[in-house]
């Protein structure tokens, strides 16, 4: 048993790095629609693995119960196979499975055949003893607690996919954030002083420091963001999709720092001049986040919110700053695009 204890830990090591690195960081497969069938297979397999790291090592199974323990077993064994049969179907957009989890499955595979063989012969015995369960402790403690934290692990991980897969999809819908502000000044000040990459991080704080790659700033320039944050900076990248001079900048963004909840996104920044020598400035931009369900919820209840608030104070600051004679006395920001009277906006 000490031996298929042992191959247990090696089999839940490697299944955790399989899930984290290729079934998260790689393929995103919670994330999905073609995947969502894939992934709820997994969530089984989930609760089996649990199952199995909790009893394998602390309980043995005598008798008729026998046929319990060895029933964990087969539907492991029955979702592997349906895994498999789904897998061209789910991968299909990605391009089958990584070379790096083929290779994975196949160390895998050949790590479960010598667990469930070994597992086999040290358990044979059982079904002819009395039929009870009983608490046996099948490996040293600190082996037990090991597969113990391995099957906690496991039961957090699956839980989170199930809810990831089973929450309604407006519950982690993002929103786009929108924010306006009209102000008395001419659309050429007002497009020379947002344009400016220097200027920009003086005034719009979720930026700490703009670095564009090259040399004119035109459709297609690319830029690199950082942000300092409690000693910490993260790194992130631009490029311009659309730059039309007094009218409009486009663009796309993103980051690939794990740290950055951020993964990627898309923004628009419109000018608009109005009767009377007023100019609209205003924004509007969505983005996907990483870390799965946990990500999701942290920007649905705090990210998110906390995004919208700080492009409000950005605008308000931008015009405090450099148009104090535009007396701003507030921007428009949860209403959305809907259009407000100057009067509103302006004092």
């Amino acid at each position: 048993m000490l031996t298929s204890c042992v191959l247990l830990l090696i089999i839940g090591l490697l299944g955790g790095f399989d899930v984290f690195f290729f079934h998260r960081h790689r393929c995103h497969l919670c994330e999905r629609c073609e995947s969502r069938t894939e992934a709820w297979i997994h969530v089984a397999r989930g609760i089996v693995y649990v199952l199995q790291l909790s009893c394998v090592p602390n309980l043995a199974f005598h008798g008729r119960y026998y046929a319990l323990f060895v029933a964990l077993f087969v539907a492991d064994a029955a979702i592997a196979i349906t895994d498999i049969l789904v897998e061209p179907a789910s991968r299909k957009s990605l391009g089958g499975l990584p070379p790096g989890e083929y290779l994975m499955h196949i160390v895998l595979s050949l790590f479960v055949g010598a667990f469930l063989h070994g597992l086999l012969i040290s358990t044979w015995e059982w079904r002819h003893l009395p039929t009870a369960i009983h608490v046996v402790p099948g490996a040293p403690p600190a082996l037990r607690a090991a597969l113990g934290l391995l099957a906690l692990g496991c039961a957090m991980e699956t839980a989170l996919e199930a809810l990831e897969l089973a929450a309604p999809r407006a519950l982690f819908r993002p929103r786009p954030l929108h924010v306006t502000v009209r102000l008395r000044t001419s659309l050429e000040k007002l497009w020379r002083i947002t344009q400016d990459p220097i200027l920009h991080p003086t005034w719009d704080h979720r930026f700490s420091r703009i670095i564009m790659l090259d040399d004119l700033i035109r459709t297609g320039t690319r830029m690199r963001y950082e942000k300092r944050l409690f000693g910490v900076t993260i790194c992130g990248w631009g490029r311009y999709k659309l730059h039309a001079p007094m009218r409009q900048s486009t663009f796309e963004f993103g980051s690939d720092d794990a740290r950055s909840l951020i993964r990627r996104g898309v923004g628009l920044w419109r000018y608009v001049a109005l009767p009377g020598g007023v100019v609209e400035f205003r924004t509007s931009y969505n983005y996907e986040v990483r870390w799965g369900v946990i990500g999701r919820l942290i920007d649905s209840l705090l990210f998110r919110p906390l995004m919208q608030r700080e492009t409000e104070r950005s605008f308000q600051r931008l015009a405090r700053m450099y148009f104090a004679g535009a007396a701003v006395s507030r921007v428009a920001g949860r209403r959305g695009r809907r259009p407000l009277v100057p009067e509103e906006l302006l004092a």
